[in-house]
């Protein structure tokens, strides 16, 4: 029985497909980042760090950022909308809001562009601010 499902399987593997789909490439090599991760070290709970990661065109066509989108709502990406000529720069810009957050964190930002897909990361910890002791000796009234 299981030797019929591998033949089908076989089969309808081999058989030429008439769907358009698009094949995504992984870390095109047109792009060529500057820093595909970041390190924001630790950052005080509340604090919206910001980071540019920024890439060079090495292709010979312009490229173009279709869609930015992060690992979770906290973490905002932000691109440039306007096509990058070759040998310019473009940059996709990330916000992290640590609000709510505490501890050791990683996100993940995937970025479609014209040439394929690329991904870039950030990480970090939250720290609570910790509220400074007050002194016992008081000046003043």
């Amino acid at each position: 029985m299981i030797s019929v499902f591998t033949y089908l399987f076989a089969i309808m593997t081999a058989l030429p497909s008439n769907n358009n789909t698009t094949v995504i490439v992984e870390d095109p090599k047109e792009i060529e980042w500057k820093k595909t991760t970041h390190d924001f070290g630790e950052i005080v709970q509340g604090t919206k760090a910001k980071y540019t990661f920024v890439f060079v065109n090495k292709g010979t066509t312009p490229i173009i950022i279709n869609n930015a989108t992060a690992s979770c709502g906290c973490t905002v990406p932000n691109f440039s909308k306007e096509p990058v000529a070759p040998g310019s720069q473009g940059s996709v810009t990330v916000v992290f809001d640590s609000s709510g957050k505490n501890g050791n964190f990683s996100k993940n930002i995937t970025v479609l562009t014209s040439v394929g897909q690329s991904t870039l990361f950030i990480k970090g910890n939250v720290k609570l601010e910790v509220e400074k002791p007050k002194s016992p000796v008081q000046i003043g009234d």
